[in-house]
This record gives C-alpha cells, structure tokens and sequence, in this order.
C-alpha cells in the first residue's frame, strides 16, 4: 500500500511538472530536458535570443539596475547583485531538495526588506529626497525578486523594471543616460516577447516581432514629442545629499585646482548674444575667499545678498558705480546665455561683474551669483556684463578688517619680505605689486600641475623653498603678500579662458580651465583684478589651458614615465570628451531644451495654433491619422498573399461557397484535386441537362489545363509579365468568370 501511494506520489509530482511552463520550472530550480531545446546555435546572439524567458527577466534586472550605480549605495548594488544571482536556477535547486524554497526566500525577502529601509534611512540622514526615493523604488524591485515563479512574478518585476529605468531621468537628462534607457527598455521588451513565447526554443522570430513593436511606437513618440503641451513642473525636488559631483569647491587650499586642471570634464557652455571678449578677459567668476586660516581659503558667511527686482533695470551696485564715476560711462551690457552643468552647489559663474534677472538668483555683496536651490540638473541662465567700472570706491571698515585678516602666527619669512618690499616701494601700492611681479620673475618660479608638498607654514615653503605650483599656489601667495603690506586683498575663484566647441557656435569651459586670481583694493579705483599666475604662465591667461598644454606637453604634468602617461591621458580624454560633449550639446539643446518658448516658437507657428484646445486637437488628430496607418500596413503584411495564378481560384471557390458550402475548396485540399472533386460533382448534378453539365464540364478542363502550364509545365518558369505568361492567365480568368 506504501508503495502504491509512493509510486502514484511520483505520477502526480511527474504530471505537474509536465504541465508546468518552462518559466515555472526554471522559477523552481527544476531542471529542463535537453530534449526540448535540440537546435543548437553557433553564434552567440542566436543563443541569448534563444535563452528561455526566465533567464531573460535576470538579464533585464542587471541592465535596469546597474545604470543607478553612479548615485546609489554601494551596499544596495551588493544586495541587488546577491538576489539577481539568488534567483538562478541551479542556486534555487539546492534549496528545493530541502523542500523549503519558498519559505526561506520569503524570509530573506523580508530581511532583505527591512533591513534595506534602516539602511536607506542611515545612509541619507532621514533625508527624504529625490536620490532617497530612486533608491527606495529599487530596493522595491530587488525584494520582488525574491519571489520570483511564476509568470505573474515575472510581469510584475517587468513593470516595475520600467518605472526603475524612467527614474534614471530624475536624476540626469543626458545623452548617455537616454542611450542607457533605451537599452533597457528593449531589454525587457525582448524578455515580455519572450514570456509570450516560451515554446520557441530557437527565438526564431523574437527580434521581428521587437522591430515591429519599435516601428511602431516611433511615430506616436514624435507626434507626442512634438505636439504634447509643454507644461511648468508642479513641483520640484532635490537631491539629499550636499557634496559636489563637479566643480570648485566651497574652499581652497594647494593641490585642488591642480586636479581639476587634469580634468577635461565639460563645467558649462556659454552662449553671447554679440560679440565675444577676448580670451585674456574670460574670467568666469565664482566664489570669493575673504578668510584665511594659514592653509585654507574660505568665503566669508557674512556677505549681503541683493536680490533683483523686478521694477529696477539697471541693478542697484552699477547705478552707484556711475554715480562716483569720474569720466561717463556708457551703459552698454554684453548680455550671454550660460549652460551650466550639474554641481551639486549653490553658486554659479559669470564674467567680471554678472547681473542677472531671474528671481532664483541673487548677487551678493562680493559679486557672486547664488541660487536659491542647488544645481542639480542642467541650467541656463541669462546673464549681462557691465562695462568695467569701480567697484567699492570706498571701503568700509568690516571689510577693510575682513580683507586684511591674516593669522597671527605663521609664515614668518613671507611677512618680512612684504614688509621690506613695500617699504622699497615707498608705501605705494602699485609699486609694491610690481616689485613683487619682479621678485617671483627673478626668482624662476614655474607652473605645474604636480607641485610638491607643502610643509606647515605654506606660504614660505612654496616662496622659498619649492618655487612650483598651481594658480592656487600664486594667488594664495599674492594675496597674502598683499595682506602682509597692509593693502585689502581677496582670492577669486573660478575659470578662466576656455575654447570654441567643435562647431564654432558655443563657448565651452572646462574643468581644466579652473583658476583662482587675486582682486586687490586700491585707493580710488576700488576692486581692481590683478592674476599673479600670469607673472610666470602669461600664456595660460592669453591662449587657454588646453594651449599651455599642448605647448609644455607631458612637463606640466610632473617628471618621469608617470607623466608621460598622465598627458596621453589626458589627449585621449580631451578627444572623447570634445565629441561627447558637442553631441550632448545638440541633444540638451534641441530635444531636452525643447521647453514651452521654443514650442511656442516654432511648431505652434507652423501650424497657426493659438489655443491649448487646438493644441491637443491636433496632436489627437496626427496620432489617429498615424495609429490608422500603423494598422494599415501591419494589416497589409499580415493579410494572406497568394500566387496570381492560384488567386482566381481562390476567389471562384468563395463564390461557389455561398451557393453551397460543399462546392468550396477544403484548407487541405489542392486546386487540382479540388476541381476533379468539383466536375464530379457538377456531373452528378446536372444528369437531367447533359448539354449544361457537358460545358462546364469542359470550362473546368480548360481552369486545369491552364492552371497545370502556368504551374507545372516549362511556362512556370517564366517571368510573370512575360507576355506567353499574362496570355496564358488572362484564358484561366476568363475561364473563371464563365463559372460565374
């Protein structure tokens, strides 16, 4: 009896798995006979499209996820990683022999879960923001993994791989990430086709059926592209984090811009409305460092904020600038359009002195752009440069103490040369600046992006002892000076220079064109810009960074077979970038730049709509028209087509159908045998009327004879607009037509 119910026991587990779909089996760690996949592949694409559907959902979760790796935590990629792997088949057998799959799944699915959440909540702080609820959607579709077997599961997963891929948008628009979402988006199209399509073990089929669907979803995506209302964003989030991805950081101390002087990552583009100014006056200005601790320049957190207003057009410091202006000064702004790249940072850039007009954007009292939300995205922004004028005529006494403060320790050395030099000069500030461009020229000072390192008293060190450095380096040291003797000095930092783009039509600066430059106050003129880099690199200033190092080539990077690396580095990067860059360009511009102004502009214009309801009507109108002919033509391909000769046929067995369904021709039935069966039949039918049945008799003689030359005999093989050919088919159609 035992061995009766074990043996029916072992039927029915056996049944089951016969009826089980192949993505079930695998779902459970059920191992498929090779007997059902005989066709074997030589080159590797026809054996991924081959692959069952289950390993295609595992695919399609490596290609989702792994894009999010650039701004998730490295422990949830882990954890992603494990339950990708988890879900293989022979991983899920070894578990299945202990007859506890699910149940243990489901409790690492749980742990997973929760243990996810606490390490959400830790890693942002309790932070809710943009980057926290990508994250969170992830680890949503990671748990889902862990329960994983049935098709149902696998929809799922699917679906929710889509939102994953839509939020890599959130966090970037560019060309790279849109390349990244279509990769995804036809790696889970493919595994959906091949859920639908799990008997093929060949995947005949599987990339035809891709294309079809690509085809036709691409002309709705345009006409939605194109027509869809440009709507203002409801809200806005941000990210939660506070770090720079890129850029000038809110301090400065030796060593910092000499990396980014290595980088040939794209800061922003500019766009000018007239004429360009010459390169040794593209000083994109930044951030201001008024403190100094003896090794790290900091802006000072005290600085007033001016906001513009919309009633004033001509901001409040250059009214003032024009009235204590001796001589008149026309006003007359360059006004440019700045394309800045994500920074993480508050702050923005803007030539010698910005103003700008937008209401998130303010300028504080130190000339620096601010904005009211960090940079997360991709922004443009308008900006007008003033004729230079004096800025700060008269100084007050907080700033003067501010510009003037220096530790009171440190760097004794550089104290005595400033005090000697400027008693020289006879107290006069400018003679003071020249004997010190004259001290650093007589002195062979260089310039390096692989200074040496600095002890504690860095000022003396790099003055007296290395005589190498980096633009931080002579500004940090400048301004010191300056301090030393008395006279009010501040460190700018920012970019200088840049370069035209591939096409001549933008400005593009770059992370290497990073700079830091000193503005001294002097009596009279107030703020005056003054770069001690140029005393010994004028050329850094006049041509560009990218033009200093192709002159100085691998010896601005150091000495030795390291920076001889270091400079093809950093050519072959240059390269790539300045393509991928220009390219990116285009795309921001044209496709995520195509905002509500440029669709006003241009599209809504073509089509003279004036309204938000002929807006719609519209695109509704082209996106019917499209779908109609979408149908039309996948009917057209799918519909039945059949050999012109068999094709009166075809239309004659319809005909004799609607008199009597036994006189039409059977699916399995040839046209010969067909038409033998039918002169049978018309013979047995018309035994009353001999003479009838006699000429229809001989009218389906001649449909057979016809119809064996144009298929069988040596006139088959003629083209079918040869002349002998049409004849030939012209007397089987009018043999036909007599039937009717």
């Amino acid at each position: 009896m035992t061995a009766s119910n074990s043996s029916l026991m072992n039927h029915s587990s056996i049944t089951d798995a016969a009826h089980q779909s192949g993505f079930e089996q695998l779902a459970l760690g059920q191992r498929i006979s090779s007997s059902n996949n005989p066709v074997t592949h030589n080159k590797w694409y026809n054996k991924l499209l081959a692959l069952p559907a289950y390993y295609w959902v595992l695919i399609t979760q490596l290609v989702v996820i792994l894009p999010h790796a650039a701004h998730l935590p490295l422990w949830l990629m882990g954890f992603a990683l494990v339950s990708i792997i988890a879900q293989h088949p022979r991983i899920k057998a070894k578990f299945r022999k202990k007859r506890h799959l699910k149940r243990l799944y489901q409790g690492m699915q749980m742990l997973g879960f929760l243990m996810g959440l606490a390490g959400l909540w830790l890693t942002y702080n309790g932070s809710f923001g943009l980057d926290m609820g990508v994250a969170f959607l992830v680890l949503c579709l990671i748990s889902k993994l862990w329960e994983l077997y049935k098709r149902r599961d696998a929809y799922v997963v699917l679906n929710l791989s889509l939102f994953v891929l839509a939020a890599l948008f959130l966090m970037d628009q560019g060309l790279l990430t849109t390349l990244e979402v279509i990769i995804g988006v036809i790696t889970v199209l493919l595994a959906f086709i091949a859920l639908n399509d799990d008997g093929n073990t060949c995947g005949d089929g599987r990339l035809r059926t891709l294309g079809i669907l690509g085809v036709s979803a691409l002309p709705l995506l345009v006409v939605l592209f194109l027509f869809f209302p440009r709507l203002p964003p409801l809200w806005s989030v941000q990210l939660s984090g506070n770090q720079a991805t890129t850029g000038i950081s809110d301090s400065m101390s030796p060593g910092d811009f000499a990396n980014l002087g290595q980088s040939t990552a794209l800061a922003f583009r500019v766009e000018f409305e007239n004429k360009r100014p010459p390169q040794e006056q593209l000083y994109w200005r930044g951030l201001v460092f008024s403190d100094f601790d003896g090794v790290t320049w900091r802006p000072n957190r005290d600085v007033e904020q001016w906001q513009w207003a919309p009633e004033q057009q001509t901001p409040t410091w250059v009214v003032d600038a024009l009235a204590t202006a001796a001589d008149k000064v026309k006003l007359d702004p360059n006004r440019y359009e700045m394309v800045l790249e994500p920074t993480q940072q508050r702050w923005l850039f803007g030539l010698d002195y910005p103003f700008t007009q937008r209401q998130d954007i303010s300028l504080t009292s130190d000339f620096t752009l601010s904005r009211n939300q960090p940079v997360t995205q991709q922004l443009r922004y308008d900006v007008l440069q003033f004729t230079p004028m004096r800025i700060d005529p008269t100084l007050n006494d907080a700033a003067r103490r501010l510009n003037l403060a220096l530790p009171s320790q440190g760097n004794p050395k550089a104290r005595a040369l400033a005090k000697q030099l400027f008693a020289q000069a006879g107290s006069d500030p400018v003679r003071y600046m020249n004997a010190l461009e004259r001290w650093i020229n007589q002195t062979e000072f260089r310039y390096t992006l692989s200074p040496p390192r600095l002890n504690k008293n860095r000022i003396d060190d790099f003055l007296f002892n290395t005589k190498a450095g980096f633009c931080e380096h002579y500004s940090s040291s400048f301004t010191f000076m300056l301090r030393a003797a008395g006279i009010p000095a501040r460190v700018v930092a920012g970019y200088q220079g840049g370069e035209p783009s591939r096409g001549g039509t933008v400005w593009e600066v770059r992370q290497m064109d990073a700079h830091a430059w000193t503005e001294v106050w002097l009596v009279g003129q107030g703020w005056v810009r003054v770069d001690p880099t140029s005393f010994v690199a004028p050329e850094r200033v006049e041509k560009g960074m990218n033009a200093l190092t192709q002159q100085q080539g691998a010896a601005l990077f150091g000495e030795g077979a390291s920076a001889q690396l270091s400079y093809q580095h950093y050519q072959m990067l240059q390269s790539l970038r300045r393509l991928s860059d220009q390219a990116s360009y285009y795309w921001q511009k044209d496709i995520v730049g195509y905002d509500q102004e440029s669709q006003a502009g241009s599209l809504l214009k073509w089509f003279n709509i004036r309204s938000i309801t002929q807006q719609i009507a519209w695109m509704a109108s082209i996106a019917l028209i499209v779908m109609a002919l979408l149908t039309i033509m996948l009917w057209q391909r799918r519909r039945k087509r059949w050999h012109p000769v068999d094709l009166p046929l075809i239309q004659l067995s319809k005909h004799l159908g609607k008199r009597h369904k036994a006189l039409a021709r059977n699916d399995n039935e040839g046209q010969l045998a067909w038409l033998e069966r039918l002169e049978i039949s018309i013979i047995e039918s018309n035994d009353s009327v001999p003479s009838h049945g006699a000429a229809m008799v001989k009218n389906i003689d001649e449909i057979k004879k016809n119809y064996r030359q144009l298929r069988y005999s040596p006139l088959s093989a003629l083209n079918t607009r040869s002349v002998e050919y049409q004849q030939t088919l012209r007397q089987l159609k009018k043999s036909v037509l007599r039937f009717k």
